[in-house]
């Protein structure tokens, strides 16, 4: 398994509107993601999550349907997911 991190965002809709997901995977395996929708903000990643509704995905990320256009920079990723966990403490 590759050891490289890659980020992701794309569009998303869920239970309470249509939002943004940002994800951060290493090889296939998705560790850590963010989800905002308006002003609804949530993190997950292997030790936990801000929201029972919105737990880390458990799919491969060869399973979402991204392309090369949904590609982030690390540090526009840490953004979000600093942005996330600030608003749940």
């Amino acid at each position: 398994m590759s050891s490289k991190k890659t980020h992701y965002k794309h569009l998303a809709e869920s239970d309470i509107g249509k939002g943004t997901v940002y994800l951060e995977a290493v090889g296939d395996v998705i560790v850590r993601q963010v989800e905002i929708y308006g002003s609804k903000l949530v993190w997950a990643d292997k030790t936990g999550h801000s929201d029972d509704r919105f737990t880390l995905a458990e799919q491969p990320l060869s399973f979402l349907d991204l392309d090369s256009d949904d590609g982030i920079s690390a540090s526009e990723f840490e953004v979000a997911w600093n942005r996330a966990r600030n608003a749940t403490l």
